[in-house]
């Protein structure tokens, strides 16, 4: 699905006011890294026995850092927020006013085309597929982007579109909260920031005590914004930030990847009723996502800003929004029974993922991306 002629020409396209590109590489290698962890969650077992199996040492670490890969989510979350507050603040810096029929023409022209084309592989493969199930409602929550909301209600479903739910917070996001950049002082953002980071705790709280299924924290947007809030902070405190020094940085990022390994082992997501752990242990993840994303900013190390790695990162939303094709390819493809055979089938679904992402970037993304350059005051990444 694509913007139609109509719709781009209510909106005349505007010339970008500032001639300097605002691009900063080493979030692109960081957001490759929070793909790869959640890559990770989606195709290795949690349960310690299967890595008692492999004979690998302490095989509960092993099953806490697969889960605690889902937490890529959160820093996806961050990154976002971060981008996103920066672009607008630098667009009002600049011009005095920010255009709101133009950013969300822009977020159409980035995020609609692949979206709506997972959807429909989606739709397809449900009626191909016996092991791939999607029932109506789940694709009219994603069609009008609260499909985060039909996972809290309904639980998962058995399909390939099943990560869109993360697409559903973040368009709710841009929503918002341009207009509130747009409305308010930078006091005010600070505070709403602040607000949104209390009131993902107070949300949770609330579905713990209500007794609701754990679906409401975990996929929920109310539950989910802190990740958020903390970006927005970021953002707009990056230019007073102090610098930090390689080993701060380690420091964060390290200690960051500690705490997500520790909630996820221990803190969310157990078996059994909701509990008020939950509450603490999203906490901390959201904290680890925040410090990672602070760790990496300005960063010059090749881990992040080497061509390679900006480069995975530059087709990352592919990577994220496809990489259960490619999974499901190589499981169709190798059909393994073993637990060798099912590392093996993961390796091969991971460069099929690669595969699918770099043809969706030059393909399907590239041309909207290109017509989105169009509509910006603030020129991003190139494509």
């Amino acid at each position: 699905m694509s913007v139609s002629a109509e719709v781009l020409s209510e909106v005349a396209p505007v010339k970008a006011l500032v001639s300097r590109r605002f691009y900063q590489p080493e979030l692109d290698g960081l957001r490759f890294f929070a793909f790869l962890g959640v890559f990770v969650c989606h195709t290795l077992p949690f349960e310690a026995s299967f890595y008692h199996g492999l004979h690998l040492p302490m095989p509960w670490l092993w099953g806490g850092i697969v889960k605690a890969g889902a937490a890529g989510v959160d820093l996806f979350f961050a990154l976002s927020a971060f981008l996103i507050t920066s672009l607008l603040l630098r667009e009002r810096e600049e011009t005095g006013d920010i255009a709101l029929k133009s950013f969300y023409i822009r977020r159409i022209l980035r995020i609609w085309p692949l979206y709506f084309l997972v959807i429909g592989i989606g739709i397809v493969l449900s009626h191909t597929m016996v092991n791939q199930k999607l029932p109506w409602y789940y694709v009219a929550g994603y069609l009008l982007f609260v499909g985060n909301w039909v996972h809290a209600v309904f639980g998962r479903p058995e399909s390939i579109v099943f990560p869109l739910w993360t697409v559903s917070i973040e368009e709710q996001f841009y929503l918002i909260w341009p207009l509130l950049v747009k409305k308010l002082e930078r006091r005010g953002l600070i505070i709403s920031a602040i607000v949104m980071f209390l009131l993902a705790t107070a949300f949770r709280i609330g579905f713990v005590l209500a007794g609701v299924s754990g679906g409401y924290i975990y996929y929920g947007s109310t539950a989910r914004c802190d990740s958020m809030a903390l970006g927005i902070l970021i953002a707009l405190f990056a230019d007073q930030l102090p610098k930090l020094t390689t080993t701060a940085r380690l420091l964060l990022v390290s200690g960051g990847i500690v705490g997500w390994i520790v909630s996820s082992a221990w803190l969310t997501d157990q078996p059994g009723p909701i509990s008020m752990r939950e509450v603490p242990g999203r906490l901390i993840i959201s904290l680890a996502a925040g410090a990672m994303l602070y760790g990496c900013l300005y960063t010059r190390s090749k881990l992040f800003t080497g061509a390679w790695i900006v480069q995975l990162g530059k087709v990352s939303y592919g990577l994220y929004l496809l990489h259960l094709v490619g999974l499901l390819l190589a499981k169709s493809i190798l059909h393994p029974v073993s637990g060798t055979a099912l590392l093996a089938s993961k390796a091969v679904g991971f460069v099929l993922t690669l595969i699918l992402a770099f043809a969706s970037y030059r393909w399907v993304e590239s041309p909207f991306l290109r017509l989105k350059d169009r509509f910006a005051r603030v020129l991003s990444r190139p494509v």
